[in-house]
């Protein structure tokens, strides 16, 4: 008797695939390839010293050697993790989203409750073609 419904369900399926059958795809995204661009951050130490005296860096974006349009962020990463977005020379400007072309040089002056901390001086560099973050540890003296 079970094997006779165990047929019969097998016919009534069999039966219930008819010609319509879906296409499906299983083909896989590619990765998205990483930008084609090459970002660089200098700066003199890693020990700056505190007060009003100026640490400068350069930032520079290139692609085959030729200098890149870009919109470039600078942040200070706190020992917590919080980012804290820096500010262009000594104006009250945020470095956030600021358009350059190649090259951008300035300098950043650190407080004196910084002293003595491992900060993380971060470059995050957007262009047409991806972006990319650079980390530089600094530890204020």
């Amino acid at each position: 008797m079970r094997a006779g419904l165990a047929l019969i369900a097998v016919a009534a399926v069999a039966a219930g695939c008819g010609g319509h059958m879906q296409a499906t795809s299983t083909a896989v995204s590619p990765r998205p390839r990483p930008p084609s661009f090459r970002v660089s951050l200098q700066a003199p130490t890693h020990t700056p010293r505190v007060g009003k005296a100026k640490w400068w860096y350069v930032v520079r974006v290139t692609a085959a050697g030729r200098p890149v349009r870009g919109k470039l962020t600078v942040e200070v990463i706190d020992p917590l993790g919080t980012a804290h977005v820096a500010e262009v020379g000594t104006s009250k400007r945020k470095l956030r989203g600021y358009p350059f072309h190649g090259r951008y040089r300035d300098f950043a002056q650190w407080p004196p409750a910084s002293r003595g901390y491992r900060l993380t001086f971060r470059v995050i560099v957007r262009t047409a073609s991806g972006s990319r973050a650079l980390g530089y540890w600094v530890k204020p003296r």
